[in-house]
C-alpha cells in the first residue's frame, strides 16, 4: 500500500529539512572535503548538488525498503553524479563518495526521525573546529562562517532536546506528546531564551551595555548642565610633554643567594604573623562568646586531643573479606556511561523497564512507531482502542492487535498488574 501524494510530499519536506540540519551539523567536515580532497578541476559550486541528492534519495525511499536496495540506490545515484561532475576520470571518485553518502541519508532519514545524537556530535566537531581551523592557513577563511553556524546548531541541538525531553515526560513516541497550545508555549520560550543567551555570548551583551552606560552618563551630564547654567569650558589643548632621554638599560642580574634567603624568610614570617592574629581571634572568642559557636570549638578541640588507645592482638577479630569485585566496577561504570552521561535521547529499551506495566506500555509504543515508519499518521486525540480501528482503516490487510490493546488499557488506566508470561508471550507475538 501507497501513502497518499500529499501526505508523502508533506512528510519528504520534512525529512528533507531534517537532512539538511544533519547536515549542517557536520559542515566542518565538508569544509575539509572542499578544501583537501575535491580535485582542482571540479568547481566547488557542484556541493550545491549534494542537498539535492539528499531529496532524491527521500522521494525514492517507498521503493528502497531493504538495506542492500538502499546501498545499490545510493551507489547508482553517487556513480551518476560523479560522472556527470568528473566523467571517467580518478577525480570524479571523491564526488561519487559524497554523492553515495547523501543519497543514503536521504533514503535512511525516517529511521532517524526521533534520533538526536548527531547534534551533539555536531557540537562536538564545531568545538574542536573552532580551535583548529584558526590555527590553519588553508581554514582561515571559514572561521566565521563556522563561528556562525555553530552558534545556530547550539540553538538547534537545545530546542530538539528540549523537544524529545518532553516526548519522554509524557511517554509517547508520537509526534505530538502535548497539547498543541502547551507545546508552542514551551518552543517559544526555549527559542526565545536560548537565542538571547547565543546573542549575549556572541558580544551583543557588551555592546548594549557600553551604549547604556554612555546613555546615563550623557544624561547626567545634560541634568548637571542644566541646574548649573553655565556651559562647559572649552578644552584646551596642551602641547605633548616633553619625551625625557631615557635611562640605558641596565644589565638583567639573576637575584643573589641573600635576595632568595630574605624572600623566603618574608613569608615565613607573614605566615606566622597570619596564623598568631588567627588564634588570638578563635581564643577571644571562645572565651567570650558562647553558644553553638562554643560548643563547635569545644567538639573540636576534644577531636584534636583524642588519643589512640593502643591495640591489643589477643582480642577476636572476626573474618576479614574485601567486598571489592572488579566486575561489579566495570559494570558500574558502564551503567553510568550508559545512562548518567547518556545526551541526546534516554534509551527506551525493554530492559530498562520496571514492571509488567511498563513492558506492556513499551510494547504500544513501539507498535505504533513502527506503524508510523510505513507512514501512517499517529492522531493524539484517539484512544488507543480507536487508534487501532483507525491502523485498520489505513492497513486494511492488517489483523487488529486486540489483545495488544486490552493489555495496554489494563496497564495504563487499570491497577492490575499482567503477567510476566502473558507480556513474554505478547512480546513473542510482535516479534519486537
Amino acid at each position: 500500500m501507497k501513502p497518499s501524494s500529499v501526505f508523502y510530499l508533506r512528510e519528504s519536506v520534512k525529512l528533507w529539512i531534517s537532512c539538511l540540519i544533519e547536515l549542517m551539523m557536520v559542515l566542518p567536515i565538508w569544509v575539509l572535503f572542499q578544501v583537501y580532497i575535491l580535485p582542482a578541476g571540479i568547481n566547488p559550486i557542484w556541493m550545491s548538488v549534494l542537498p539535492l541528492l539528499t531529496l532524491t534519495g527521500i522521494l525514492i525511499r517507498s521503493y528502497f525498503h531493504i538495506h542492500w536496495k538502499q546501498l545499490m540506490g545510493s551507489l547508482l545515484l553517487g556513480v551518476g553524479i560523479g560522472l556527470l561532475m568528473g566523467g571517467l576520470t580518478m577525480s570524479a571518485i571523491s564526488m561519487t563518495v559524497a554523492g553515495c553518502t547523501c543519497s543514503y541519508l536521504g533514503m535512511t532519514a525516517v529511521s532517524r526521525i526521533y534520533s538526536f545524537r548527531i547534534y551533539w556530535v555536531g557540537i562536538a566537531l564545531y568545538f574542536m573546529a573552532a580551535i583548529f581551523f584558526q590555527r590553519i592557513p588553508q581554514l582561515q577563511e571559514s572561521t566565521t562562517l563556522i563561528t556562525r553556524a555553530g552558534i545556530l546548531c547550539v540553538v538547534l541541538a537545545l530546542l530538539m532536546t528540549n523537544r524529545n525531553h518532553l516526548r519522554y515526560s509524557s511517554l509517547s513516541g508520537g509526534s505530538s506528546p502535548l497539547p498543541q497550545g502547551l507545546r508552542r508555549h514551551n518552543q517559544v520560550f526555549v527559542f526565545f531564551f536560548v537565542s538571547i543567551t547565543a546573542l549575549l555570548a556572541a558580544g551583543t551583551g557588551k555592546i548594549i551595555g557600553l551604549w547604556v552606560w554612555n546613555a546615563v552618563r550623557n544624561f547626567l551630564g545634560w541634568i548637571i548642565r542644566l541646574f548649573s547654567n553655565t556651559s562647559p569650558p572649552p578644552v584646551k589643548e596642551e602641547a605633548p610633554p616633553a619625551i625625557m632621554p631615557g635611562m640605558p638599560m641596565g644589565e638583567n642580574n639573576e637575584p643573589g643567594l641573600l635576595a632568595h634567603i630574605l624572600n623566603i624568610s618574608f613569608y615565613i614570617l607573614g605566615a606566622a604573623a597570619v596564623g598568631a592574629l588567627i588564634y588570638l581571634t578563635l581564643r577571644w572568642l571562645y572565651r567570650n562568646t558562647g553558644g553553638i559557636w562554643h560548643r563547635a570549638i569545644d567538639a573540636l578541640l576534644t577531636l584534636l586531643r583524642r588519643e589512640q588507645s593502643p591495640r591489643n592482638n589477643n582480642v577476636y577479630v572476626d573474618e576479614e573479606k574485601s567486598v571489592f569485585s572488579w566486575e561489579k566496577t566495570v559494570h558500574g561504570i558502564k551503567d553510568f556511561w550508559r545512562f548518567k552521561l547518556a545526551v541526546g535521547t534516554r534509551r527506551d529499551l525493554w530492559e530498562n523497564m520496571n514492571g509488567s506495566k511498563e513492558r506492556v506500555r513499551w510494547l504500544y509504543r513501539q507498535w505504533l512507531r513502527s506503524k508510523r515508519e510505513k507512514g501512517y499518521e499517529a492522531k493524539s486525540y484517539l484512544t488507543p482502542r480507536e487508534t487501532g480501528e483507525d491502523v485498520l482503516k489505513w492497513a486494511s490487510s492488517q489483523i487488529a492487535p486486540d489483545k495488544l490493546l486490552e493489555m495496554y488499557e489494563k496497564a495504563r488506566y487499570g491497577e492490575v498488574e499482567p503477567s510476566d508470561a502473558d507480556v513474554a508471550a505478547l512480546k513473542e507475538q510482535l516479534k519486537v
